[in-house]
C-alpha cells in the first residue's frame, strides 16, 4: 500500500483522519517530541518530502538548509505536530497546503 496516498492527495490535501487522542497527545503544553514520534510510528504518518519542506518553510521557523538536513521521519513529525496544533486551536487542518 502506498502510505502517501493514505494521508494526502496529489495536491497535498489531507485525506486521512487524525485520531482525537493523537491530536491531544501531540499538541499539549511542554515537550511533545516523544508523543509525536509515537503517533507518527503508530499511524505510519508519512509526507511527501518536497511538499513538507515547502509547507514548513512558510512558518519561517526553519531555513531551507535546516529542513533539507532532516530525515523524512523528522519532517513527518514536525508536520504531524503542526497539524495537531492547528486541529486543537482551530478544529481543522487541510494538509500540506495553505
Amino acid at each position: 500500500m502506498n502510505t502517501l496516498a493514505a494521508w494526502f492527495d496529489s495536491r497535498g490535501y489531507l485525506v486521512g483522519t487524525l485520531p482525537e487522542d493523537c491530536v491531544s497527545d501531540c499538541s499539549h503544553a511542554g515537550a511533545c517530541h516523544a508523543d509525536v514520534e509515537y503517533w507518527r510510528r503508530r499511524l505510519d504518518f508519512t509526507v511527501p518530502r518536497e511538499r513538507a519542506i515547502a509547507y514548513l518553510r512558510e512558518f519561517g521557523a526553519w531555513t531551507a538548509e535546516e529542513l533539507a538536513a532532516r530525515t523524512d521521519d523528522e519532517l513527518a513529525e514536525v508536520v504531524l505536530w503542526a497539524a495537531c496544533c492547528d486541529l486543537r486551536e482551530s478544529g481543522e487542518w487541510l494538509g500540506l497546503v495553505h
